[in-house]
């Protein structure tokens, strides 16, 4: 007997996105979600990765934001929306909302998610703590906006490989270089959303990618649909069923379902609407299933950015102490004159590097083509 409710409808154009998520919003039986959002914060959690415009369909679009953002709001509910984006500091996030066109379908609930973060204890074999954005630990609700394309590593992202990114500073990187294998990533991503599963996953697929995604060495397809339920990895598994992808082959969605927190096959899901099968869906030119690839391209690119480094130009320090003062490890310290980095304790947020008014710090290594 199917125990997860998934609701898909048709959107051909993000014109349509609030005729269709009105639609959504029936079909997905979110009257009772509707009702708990009243004087809470909830967090709407896009898939925002980088410095991409909408057309481009790696981000998820701001039509769909704006829309989820009225609709929370007219409940009553007190909304904030942010993401971290993939690499670099919260300059980059800044940025890469204006881009994407997510700051301003926020309606100026847009708030940066980076410049606010906490160090917590994670239940895993490859790691211990992590660094976390605080806003979304410690939001009453979160809304996941996913985007539906196609992954290199992970075969798709979805939803929950959407919720990786309540992850700030290096540990995207950590977790790569800690996990290196498929499988291991897998699990790695079965961990993080383990800590925090959101209250209900809406996914993005009326423009998305397959092919070699998630960036835009993918194919733009026409998907024309948006995806939702309540719980992450019941829309994650209706998707793969209208792709024609075996749940096996995923390994975050196959070891987040045997932990409990989500359907193990497709007749645990009930889809209400229009789930058409998607016709000829190309997976991503198999770095997914080559473990070998996969390995090599996290062992050693992710290593190389974890193990960048901060160098001062003391010809340009003031010695105001900014960096020291804004450093959220406690990693910075006066020595003399200047300051100086803890790396024991530092998590490569870039607060440091970006607060410095004189550019003072400069990144070396892999890091450095991320923030120049």
């Amino acid at each position: 007997m199917a125990r997860y409710h998934v609701a898909v409808v048709k959107c051909d154009s993000y014109e349509r996105v609030s005729e269709a998520f009105a639609e959504l919003r029936e079909k997905a039986h979110l009257s009772g979600f509707e009702s708990r959002v009243s004087g809470k914060k909830v967090l709407v959690k896009p898939n925002m990765l980088g410095m991409y415009k909408p057309e481009q369909g790696v981000a998820t679009h701001p039509e769909l934001v704006r829309a989820v953002v009225r609709w929370l709001r007219s409940a009553g509910a007190e909304v904030t929306v942010g993401d971290n984006c993939g690499l670099g500091g919260y300059g980059l996030n800044e940025k890469s909302s204006r881009i994407t066109g997510i700051a301003e379908a926020s309606e100026g609930a847009f708030i940066n998610v980076a410049k606010d973060v906490v160090e917590k204890e994670i239940d895993s074999r490859f790691f211990s703590k992590l660094v976390v954005s605080r806003p979304m630990l410690e939001a009453d609700l979160i809304v996941n906006l996913a985007k539906l394309k196609t992954h290199s590593l992970t075969l798709v992202t979805l939803g929950i490989k959407n919720m990786f990114g309540i992850l700030a500073g290096g540990s995207k990187s950590k977790v790569h270089n800690s996990a290196p294998r498929v499988e291991e990533f897998g699990e790695a991503l079965s961990d993080i959303y383990r800590l925090r599963p959101p209250e209900l996953t809406i996914i993005d697929g009326v423009v998305g990618m397959d092919g070699n995604g998630p960036t835009n060495m993918g194919r733009l397809r026409k998907f024309g649909m948006l995806v939702a339920s309540e719980n992450a990895p019941a829309a994650d598994l209706a998707v793969l069923r209208m792709a024609g992808i075996e749940p096996q082959m995923v390994h975050h969605l196959r070891v987040t379902a045997e932990r409990g927190l989500g359907p193990k096959n497709f007749s645990e899901i009930e889809i209400e609407g229009a789930a058409e099968p998607i016709k000829r869906f190309k997976p991503p030119a198999t770095l997914a299933r080559r473990g070998l690839v996969g390995f090599l391209v996290n062992r050693y690119f992710y290593r190389r950015v974890i193990e960048s480094r901060l160098a001062l130009d003391r010809k340009k320090c003031t010695g105001d102490k900014l960096c020291v003062k804004a450093c959220p490890s406690g990693a910075m310290s006066m020595r003399g004159e200047y300051p100086e980095i803890d790396y024991a304790k530092c998590i490569r947020c870039m607060c440091c590097f970006e607060l410095c008014p004189e550019g003072a710090w400069k990144v070396k290594g892999m890091l450095s083509r991320f923030t120049g």
